[in-house]
């Protein structure tokens, strides 16, 4: 029986000679050098497999369909959250509230006796600000509404703002320059009538990847896109819950990738 070996002694693979049958360690000569040498002999197992026949097939788990269900729910959360937004603004278009601010000077010293006037329809005086520079002006229609603030000395400003039909948890400061002319400025108030309906708008539209992650996850193909638009879940600005479960998907989305067909 031969078999291969290195040579602790001349340092070369060698095939040499051991008796049929023997096991363990077997003393034997190097061809190349001529020394004794010992040779472990070890029989091998051959692993055998075990055929799997061509209709048997592993049982898929149900890892992606999860994943897709809770994309499903971060969509519906998404839309939910926009068309609450959408209708909103609707109803903060309805019924009066008051408005209320404050007037201080360069110096961040409150500003007396500052003449407010309403100007959406004409000019008419409407508040003047107390020793403490705050004034209140009552029985606003809800929406945007354009105000002046005059004092002698200063340079006028002219102020579109925006009126709730509840009453306001903020002050707005506007601050009033020395000097002559006028100036004109946008209220965070009125900044929220803008940008509502667009912030809505694209709550929907980041709702839709999730969705078209779900699909693809019940399909069990490309998991390139499942796993996109669990991340845009994530990053989606629907309710809280909603990045939760996009996370829960993507991991197990990538706990699956296998299951999924190119």
């Amino acid at each position: 029986m031969q078999g291969k070996t290195r040579c602790p002694y001349c340092n070369k693979n060698v095939v040499v000679e051991v008796p049929d049958g023997a096991t363990g360690i077997q003393k034997t000569k190097c061809p190349n050098c001529g020394l004794t040498i010992k040779v472990d002999v070890t029989e091998k197992e051959e692993s055998i497999e075990t055929p799997i026949h061509p209709l048997v097939r592993q049982k898929p788990s149900p890892k992606p369909l999860i994943a897709g269900a809770l994309l499903i729910i971060v969509f519906l959360l998404g839309v939910a959250m926009g068309t609450f937004m959408l209708i909103s603004e609707n109803e903060a278009l309805r019924g009066t509230g008051m408005y209320e601010g404050m007037v201080i000077d360069s110096e961040k010293e409150p500003l007396q006796d500052v003449t407010i006037y309403l100007v959406d329809d004409g000019m008419k005086k409407v508040a003047e600000t107390d020793e403490k520079g705050y004034f209140i002006i009552s029985n606003l229609s809800a929406g945007k509404h354009r105000i002046i603030l005059k004092k002698e000395g200063y340079v006028t400003k002219n102020v579109t703002i925006g009126v709730f039909p509840f009453k306001s948890f903020i002050k707005e400061r506007f601050t009033l320059q020395k000097g002559n002319g006028t100036e004109n400025k946008k209220a965070l108030s009125a900044w929220f009538f803008d940008i509502l309906p667009i912030f809505a708008s694209a709550i929907i539209i980041l709702s839709i990847p999730p969705l078209i992650g779900s699909i693809f996850c019940f399909m069990r193909k490309y998991e390139i896109v499942a796993i996109i638009g669990a991340i845009f879940g994530i990053f989606s600005m629907g309710f809280f819950i909603g990045t939760v479960l996009s996370i829960i998907a993507l991991i197990l989305i990538l706990l699956s990738r296998e299951e999924f067909r190119a």
